[in-house]
């Protein structure tokens, strides 16, 4: 009896513990702790392809299967403070940036000088995007960031627009609003130096023409805070128009609202930053006293002679180095895992086009891999449609 009982016994706890085996199994997450799951749908938008970012000791063929199905990202924040000029493009490039890698950036908007200023009195952003050099460059003389942490992200280019007055037809042919809007439009063979010399002659003949009637007003962003503006100064004084320029001039703090100035009709003519220009409808009026019907604007890019080049750089505010490279979000070649070991490569056997993976990120702040992000060739190449020069071809350079 006592046998039947033992056996009975030991029976009831193999069976109790086969039933808590399966709950556990079935209850386990599918990601580790603390780390969210997302589609890589929205991802593959942006012309990276995530993998799984945790590796296992499971065969390769288990590996694809999870890499096909789930992908990992941060749960992380990082705060980012971007001149005002740079503000569109950042926010698009962050959103990318978040859908990639799960990592949401946090976007402040305003001039340069102010948030290096904020930056000098203890701030805590994590990357701060200036319209300038001078800035950044002077964080690290200030030994408030890391030497390393100094990057060139873009070129900016200055633009005057201004309203030109469409309702005399017998006027057109000589007016240098024409002029203007035909040099600034040009696809002819003219060399650069040509252009450049055109467009100077018909923008120095329209800022005079504007600046005839005492009423008008001319807008310009804060030279001491912004960079666009300190190109502005730069350009009316090497026109010799600055003295002449001064009763007409109304200042914003940064580029944005210098062009609020001109988009409500407060001002007749703006100097702001071409790519804030180009977002101007090409039928664009100004409200205000202005007749709608009769007026559109003219874009005219300011020559790069008249104003020091507008070199746009960053800094990842740490006094600790930025792991920038290698730039995990480049294509890098990987030898095909088929072909014998021994023999030497062959084209066939090279893929050039891997897929960006979060786990190589390991070791790697959420900040650096944003500059990373920024300065890949993909995205540095889109800066051209937003209205920049990319400071470098490829990577990560200063």
């Amino acid at each position: 009896m006592f046998f039947s009982l033992a056996m009975r016994l030991s029976s009831f706890v193999n069976l109790a513990m086969l039933i808590l085996v399966s709950v556990s199994a079935s209850a386990s997450p599918s990601v580790a702790p603390g780390v969210m799951a997302f589609s890589s749908s929205a991802v593959h938008a942006t012309g990276f392809e995530p993998v799984n970012a945790f590796t296992s000791e499971s065969s390769d063929s288990d590996v694809g299967e999870q890499s096909g199905s789930v992908v990992f990202k941060r749960d992380e924040k990082i705060n980012v403070a971007v001149a005002a000029n740079f503000a569109k493009p950042l926010k698009s490039i962050a959103k990318q940036f978040t859908e990639l890698t799960g990592i949401e950036v946090a976007v402040t908007v305003s001039s340069s000088g102010t948030l290096y200023a904020q930056i000098q009195h203890g701030a805590s952003f994590d990357v701060f995007l200036s319209a300038d050099r001078a800035r950044p460059q002077a964080l690290v003389d200030n030994n408030v960031v890391h030497h390393g942490n100094l990057v060139d992200y873009a070129k900016g280019k200055l633009a005057f627009v201004y309203t030109g007055d469409l309702s005399s037809e017998a006027s057109h042919e000589a007016s240098s609003e024409r002029n203007c809007k035909e040099i600034a439009g040009s696809s002819t063979e003219d060399t650069a130096a040509q252009l450049n010399v055109q467009l100077t002659d018909c923008l120095s003949k329209q800022l005079v023409q504007l600046m005839e009637n005492p009423q008008n007003k001319v807008a310009i962003a804060n030279p001491k805070l912004a960079p666009y503006g300190d190109a502005a100064q730069q350009a009316l004084q090497n026109l010799s128009l600055w003295q002449q320029f001064l009763p007409h001039r109304v200042m914003g703090k940064n580029v944005l609202q210098t062009l609020q100035f001109y988009t409500t009709g407060s001002v007749k003519g703006a100097f702001v930053a071409y790519s804030l220009a180009l977002d101007l409808p090409s039928n664009f009026a100004t409200t205000g006293n202005t007749k709608i019907a009769d007026s559109t604007t003219v874009i005219v890019p300011v020559p790069e002679t008249l104003y020091q080049p507008i070199v746009q750089s960053l800094v990842v505010n740490s006094k600790t180095a930025a792991s920038l490279l290698p730039n995990l979000f480049e294509p890098r070649p990987i030898k095909n895992a088929i072909a014998p070991v021994n023999e030497p490569a062959h084209k066939d056997d090279v893929e050039t086009t891997r897929a960006f993976n979060l786990a190589d990120a390991n070791g790697v702040s959420s900040p650096s891999l944003f500059v990373q992000y920024l300065m890949s060739q993909g995205v540095q190449h889109s800066l051209i449609e937003w209205g920049y020069e990319p400071t470098i071809a490829s990577g990560v350079g200063i």
